[in-house]
């Protein structure tokens, strides 16, 4: 007959061994969730509080350079009859150089751990520093000259031609690559989040069903071993396993979720919509400089097509053809909008374009009277629609990023709360079954 020594010591051992591997599981499951959740979290941050912001903060960048050239270009079209709104462009003027010192210092820090972009922000001051030189000996030579409103004297044109070569062939190239660049930063940490969510979900949903195995394995023990029903506490350590499964699996599928909105909807939106409203003031200085230049009055007119089919995108073979053909199956920039984004923005564009065409039937003093009236209005209305898109898709950047973030303080704060109370519950209900082999 076996001694009863020795029929305990088995029955003690696969206990302890079954009640051990539950808390581990428990254990795993925690830690697969909690590692879920940090990398999202660090993707949240990168994308929604760091990164993003900055890069939408160069994206800026390229327009208030492009303004800059456009409000110099309009003060010198403008005669010193337009002496009031001569001053108020140079004051506004100061306000984008300004603009742009914050722009530059925020990719500045941005860039501390990239030499490339370090590079590319110290050319872009330096840069502007020989633009601000070449304008102002412009805008000298034009007061010095008080003329009329209408073309300079070539003197005048001559040194702006300087100054606006300089922005358009080496500055704003500059200011876009600075763009791309740091913009690879959100991409890649959108990147490994879709990977890193995968992989954290299929070990979330791995451990949390080993710990249910565990614990119904262990139930099913001390129900045979002990001719007991069921463990109340065995019972609320299962429920609190399985809620922490599902709440787990869920809470990492949010932040997921969250993440891709705000990537896909914010992000990518607003850096699509502010690159098209950059553009588009680039465009508007093109007719300011169509005016202005006689020497490059055909130059100008292809560069504000070439942006313009960048823009909104159809098959044309000049301008005038350009403008003709607008209709609202378009490519280009804008054509990733729908529904009344699209109709809404078109129509303004659209309005803008025909603005633009009427102006250059026109000459000299006409012309100029309409491009500072009517087809201002016309792109002000235009790029008023712009601004509002773009408002209305950081919203909903900061509402997915917010959202995003309330995920992962729910998960922190009652996710490993509620596991571990599971685990005392494992130990309360085996440990009145252990005390008997004692």
């Amino acid at each position: 007959m076996t001694p009863p020594l020795l029929r305990k010591k088995p029955a003690f051992g696969r206990l302890r061994t079954l009640a051990g591997l539950s808390l581990l599981a428990l254990v795993l499951l925690l830690a697969a969730v909690l590692a879920g959740a940090a990398g999202t979290g660090a993707s949240l941050r990168t994308i929604g509080h760091d990164a993003g912001p900055q890069v939408l903060a160069t994206t800026g960048l390229h327009r208030q350079m492009s303004e800059m050239d456009a409000l110099m270009a309009e003060t010198l079209l403008l005669g010193r009859e337009y002496g009031p709104q001569q001053q108020a462009d140079m004051t506004t003027y100061d306000q984008r150089r300004l603009e742009i010192s914050e722009s530059l210092l925020k990719a500045y820090r941005l860039a501390l751990d990239n030499p490339a972009e370090q590079r590319t922000v110290e050319s872009l001051i330096e840069g502007l520093g020989r633009y601000e030189r070449l304008a102002a000996q412009a805008r000298l030579l034009d007061v010095q000259s008080r003329h009329t409103a209408g073309q300079p004297p070539d003197t005048v044109v001559l040194a702006y031609q300087k100054a606006t070569d300089l922005m358009h062939r080496e500055l704003l190239p500059q200011a876009y690559n600075l763009t791309l660049e740091t913009g690879t930063i959100v991409r890649r940490a959108h990147d490994a989040e879709r990977s890193a969510t995968a992989l954290a979900r299929a070990a979330v949903l791995v451990a949390g069903l080993l710990a249910l195995a565990c614990l119904l394995v262990l139930q099913i023990y001390l129900t045979r071993r002990f001719r007991r029903i069921f463990a109340p506490a065995l019972v609320l350590a299962t429920v609190l396993a399985a809620a922490g499964l599902v709440t787990g699996t869920a809470l990492l599928s949010q932040q997921g979720q969250a993440l891709e909105e705000a990537k896909r909807r914010g992000f990518d939106s607003v850096l699509t919509l502010t690159r098209a409203r950059a553009i588009s003031k680039s465009m508007y200085g093109d007719q300011s400089r169509y005016l202005l230049d006689r020497f490059r009055k055909d130059t100008y007119e292809h560069t504000f097509l070439d942006k313009a089919r960048t823009i909104v995108a159809v098959e044309s073979t000049s301008l005038p053809d350009y403008q003709g053909k607008l209709h609202v199956r378009f490519q280009g920039l804008l054509g990733t909008l729908t529904g009344e984004e699209r109709q809404r923005l078109f129509a303004a564009y659209q309005g803008f374009q025909q603005a633009d065409a009427r102006m250059r039937a026109m000459t000299g003093e006409e012309a100029i009277k309409y491009w500072d009236g009517e087809l201002t209005q016309a792109y002000e209305g235009y790029d008023k629609v712009l601004e509002e898109l773009v408002r209305r898709h950081e919203s909903d950047f900061e509402r997915a990023i917010d959202s995003g973030d309330g995920s992962l303080e729910a998960l922190w704060r009652f996710l490993p709360a509620g596991l571990a109370a599971g685990a005392l519950f494992i130990l309360a209900g085996v440990w009145p079954r252990l005390r008997e082999y004692r």
